[in-house]
């Protein structure tokens, strides 16, 4: 058996610890290597893209026919009869119910016997001035022949003139009667309520024996029937001043009913008012706040028998920028309150990531128009400028963070 020397042994102990001294520096190396590319966070960036931003005006409002009337009764009387019912169609003058009339019938009667009277009293009248006339041709004919004195001419004429002024009096008196007449007439004629367009009969307000009365106030009685074209269908929303000036006839609209569906109906813009809807407190002084004005829409192709009068709905308002913005996705705004500065909560700023050498900075921007997916950037960044988009469930990345662009689109 060959033992082998100490002299034999030392080089293969030296060979050994060179070898665990190489795999120890390699695997310290590997873990460096390690830590620093895990340093690095990966990201998604996009380029900020010039864009007509397409935005959408959101306002709430109610619907109702374009053509609807609150019919009040011009006269004060009680409800005899009544000829329709809601959901009838009606014509233009047909009649709707009749008022109680016996009390405008007998004051015809007694206006006509007045007028009457008069006539035949303006008949008398009429007969004095003749022959008051008469008298003055043949007294002024024998005063010329000497033959009547200046005082008997005189005595004619002012006859003539006293015939003629009761002839004038009488005429007048009868012009009243008559007038009188056409007053009850109206009255009589108005206690036939009738419809004033054609449409449809929407609600009934009174019933037989109430008392219709004459006024423009909402108070019991006042309103006895609704009737409505229904055949055009719009929707009244309210804007405010800082959305209003935005809106002009004309515009499209889309019009979406909760109680219907979600389903948009197309519209067009008819009116938008010049001057804000009146608003008033409990006290019924004028509401403290923001002004509202009312818009117009007509709705196109309307399903009629679904929708109803007074339903409320959204109005979505679609538009474009004139001329093109620069914008980024909204998932790449920041809203980190520290970093949005002194701004903040004003809708005026705002905060991007901008990758530049590989480091994630904090961009402090001032922001525009926004709509569901894009914000307008109107200042603080420029077009060629990396944004930082980070992905959905992703931890919000620190400003001074190494990155690593793994992705990269269009704005």
């Amino acid at each position: 058996m060959n033992v082998p020397s100490m002299r034999e042994r030392r080089p293969r102990r030296l060979a050994f610890a060179v070898g665990a001294v190489s795999l120890g520096v390699l695997a310290v190396g590997l873990l460096m290597v390690r830590n620093t590319v895990a340093s690095v966070a990966p990201v998604a960036v996009v380029k900020p893209a010039l864009d007509a931003l397409p935005t959408t005006i959101f306002a709430d409002g109610t619907l109702s026919y374009r053509n609807e009337l609150a019919m009040t009764s011009e006269v004060l009387g009680a409800v005899e009869e009544i000829y329709v019912r809601q959901g009838d169609e009606v014509k233009r003058g047909q009649p709707l119910m009749k008022l109680r009339s016996q009390q405008y019938q007998a004051q015809l009667a007694q206006r006509e016997a007045g007028r009457d009277g008069e006539m035949a009293s303006l008949e008398v009248k009429r007969a004095s001035r003749e022959l008051a006339a008469a008298k003055l041709r043949r007294f002024t004919e024998l005063r010329k022949q000497q033959l009547v004195s200046e005082e008997g001419l005189d005595e004619a004429e002012a006859a003539y003139r006293q015939a003629d002024a009761a002839y004038r009096e009488g005429h007048a008196r009868i012009q009243n009667q008559r007038a009188l007449v056409d007053e009850v007439q109206d009255s009589l004629h108005k206690s036939i309520l009738r419809s004033p367009i054609d449409g449809t009969v929407l609600s009934i307000d009174v019933s037989a024996g109430e008392t219709a009365v004459p006024s423009a106030l909402s108070f019991s009685g006042s309103t006895v029937a609704r009737i409505a074209d229904t055949s055009v269908l719009v929707a009244t929303a309210k804007l405010g001043e800082y959305d209003v000036w935005k809106i002009r006839p004309g515009a499209v609209a889309n019009v979406v009913v909760p109680a219907f569906d979600e389903t948009p109906l197309p519209g067009t813009v008819r009116s938008v008012s010049m001057a804000p809807a009146r608003s008033t407190t409990g006290s019924g002084a004028p509401a403290a706040g923001a002004a509202n004005y009312e818009v117009l829409i007509e709705i196109r192709n309307t399903r009629r028998a679904s929708l109803r009068t007074g339903m409320t709905c959204r109005v979505e308002f679609p538009s474009r920028k004139a001329a093109p913005v620069l914008t980024v996705p909204i998932a790449a705004l920041r809203d980190d309150p520290a970093e949005l500065g002194t701004e903040a909560g004003q809708g005026a700023s705002g905060a991007l990531l901008v990758v530049r050498d590989g480091i994630a900075s904090l961009r402090r921007v001032r922001l525009g128009d926004v709509n569901e997916t894009h914000q307008e950037i109107r200042g603080g960044l420029d077009a060629d400028d990396l944004v930082v988009v980070p992905a959905s469930g992703q931890p919000s990345l620190k400003p001074g963070t190494r990155v690593r662009v793994i992705s990269y689109e269009r704005g």
